[in-house]
This record gives structure tokens, C-alpha cells and sequence, in this order.
């Protein structure tokens, strides 16, 4: 005789008879289980992606921050003796090299000078000025267009430089005549000239975050290009003068000015979390800059 493991129904039975589903309870059971488990991996989804949210964002914060001190410090290095302009919290003035170069010969008021300029290639329009050096004084900045002192290259500049012991081969073009730069009989054979441009950096409100602030830079006086988003109000200029270990916010006169020899650039940049609150994710990098311009 063999046992079946379930009933067998009665022949005439109803269909169905005989066999065992779920009951009420079961299937309530089954339900909650089951939206456990879906709120689990809903929450530890979520969970994740706010995680990899967050974590972009850091990375975002903190390449604006390294970005805007790397090209505030670059452009702080190139400064020369008493090439500050203005200096406070928030803004920084200064004169930015576009060409340094030697004297070979001099003419009167006419300069010939090695200056390796290629007028192809650098933007000669944003000039605003020009420096001497004579010996060792300091340098003496003036006001001026490159127009307003370019005379020619090659030509006499290469034959006064050639006469004065330069080697002029093959770099005619480097050697210019620069008229009026300085009165006739003040430079010399090896003294400094210089082109350069006067440069703001800016802490300011961003156009791209309201409400957030930027470091802009560009022309003094001109319009300035954001270069790091995102930054908080704490984000700061600070200066230190020669001979005096104190960091001060704003420096007037332009005795003070002069003593300047580092500037210390504290950027904090600032951005929502993805749980909420607008300044959860912050960043802040400090660094000093030392300068040449109290040398």
C-alpha cells in the first residue's frame, strides 16, 4: 500500500479540495517582511548616494580652494620691489611683470634694449606701465602704454646692443629702441627695464553662487575673471611687513606699503551637505607668500 504525503480529495469533491494555501496571518507576515526588507536597501541606497554626494562635493570645495591659492600665490611671486599698489582684507593691487629686460645702449632719451618680447604671442595691450632700475636703487614705476615708449626693434637697437659687446645673433627681434622711459644721462649700460601690468585680486560676492563669495583677478580697474567659486566670508587677504612678525588686514600709505614682504592668502571654501544645512561642507587652506617687494 502506498501512503500519499497530502490527501487525496473525494472524488465529486469541489475543485481545490484538499489543498493547503496561505492563511490571512501568513500573507500579513510575508508583507512586512518584505517592506523590511525593501526599506533596508532603500535606506542603505540612499544612504550611499548621500555619501558619494557629499564626497564630490568635498572634491569640488577643496580643487576651488588648492586652484585659488595655487594662481594667488603664482601671481604674488612675481611681484618686484615695491610692486604693491594697494592691499586690504579683501583685495590686493599689485604690479605683474609682462617683460623685464637689460639696457645695451643709450641715446639721449632713447633706450636699446635686450627685451625678449614676441608681440605675436603676448598680448601687449595690457600694458599699463613701465619701470626702471638703475644700479642698485629701487625700481621707479611710471604710468604708460607700450605704445607710448615702442619705437622699433631690430635695426640701431641691434647695432647700439651689437657695439656694446651683446650677442645679437639671430635674435634681432629682441632687441627694441624704447623712447622717453627715462630722462637722457639717468640709465646705463646694464641697468633694468621693465612693462608691466597692474593686477587685482578680489574677494567678492560670486556671479556664479550668490550666495557665496569668489576670488576674482583681472586688470585693476577692469573686469575681473572669477577663478574659485564657492568660498565663505572668512576667506581673507592678510599682510606682513618687514621687520614685524604681526599679520595685519589693511595697509595704508605708501611708506607701508613698501615694507610689505609676505602675504598670507586664507581661502575657506564653503558647500550644502545632501542632508541639508548650507555650510556642513567646509574646506580652508592658509598660505604664506613670501615677497620681493620690500627687497
Amino acid at each position: 500500500m502506498v501512503t500519499l504525503p497530502y490527501p487525496v480529495p473525494t472524488p465529486g469533491a469541489p475543485k481545490g479540495a484538499g489543498r493547503q494555501g496561505f492563511t490571512l496571518l501568513e500573507a500579513m507576515v510575508a508583507m512586512v517582511l518584505s517592506t523590511i526588507v525593501v526599506s533596508l536597501v532603500t535606506s542603505t541606497f540612499l544612504a550611499q548616494n548621500r555619501f558619494y554626494t557629499d564626497a564630490m562635493s568635498r572634491v569640488d570645495i577643496h580643487e576651488s580652494v588648492r586652484g585659488g591659492i595655487a594662481r594667488a600665490s603664482a601671481d604674488l611671486r612675481s611681484v618686484f620691489q615695491g610692486g604693491i599698489v594697494s592691499a586690504d582684507r579683501n583685495s590686493i593691487v599689485f604690479r605683474a611683470p609682462v617683460l623685464v629686460g637689460g639696457v645695451c645702449g643709450v641715446d639721449g632719451q632713447s633706450t636699446f634694449a635686450f627685451l625678449p618680447v614676441d608681440q605675436a604671442v603676448t598680448d601687449m595691450s595690457t600694458v599699463s606701465g613701465y619701470g626702471v632700475k638703475v644700479g642698485d636703487a629701487a625700481w621707479r614705476y611710471t604710468p604708460g602704454t607700450w605704445a607710448s615708449v615702442y619705437h622699433s626693434s631690430g635695426g640701431g637697437a641691434v647695432d647700439a646692443c651689437a657695439r656694446a659687446g651683446a650677442d645679437t645673433t639671430g635674435a634681432a627681434s629682441e632687441f627694441v629702441r624704447l623712447d622717453g622711459m627715462a630722462p637722457a644721462g639717468v640709465l646705463s649700460v646694464g641697468d633694468l627695464v621693465m612693462l608691466y601690468q597692474k593686477v587685482e585680486l578680489k574677494l567678492a560676492p560670486s556671479k556664479l553662487d550668490p550666495e557665496t563669495r569668489a576670488l576674482f583677478r583681472g586688470p585693476a580697474g577692469g573686469v575681473l575673471t572669477e577663478v574659485a567659486t564657492g568660498m565663505s566670508r572668512l576667506s581673507r587677504f592678510e599682510y606682513g611687513l618687514a621687520r614685524n612678525d604681526r599679520f595685519r588686514r589693511r595697509v595704508r600709505g605708501q611708506r607701508n606699503l613698501a615694507r610689505i614682504d609676505r602675504v598670507r592668502i586664507s581661502l575657506q571654501g564653503t558647500g550644502p551637505a545632501s542632508g541639508g544645512g548650507r555650510d556642513d561642507l567646509t574646506f580652508e587652506l592658509t598660505q604664506t607668500v613670501p615677497l620681493r617687494n620690500a627687497n
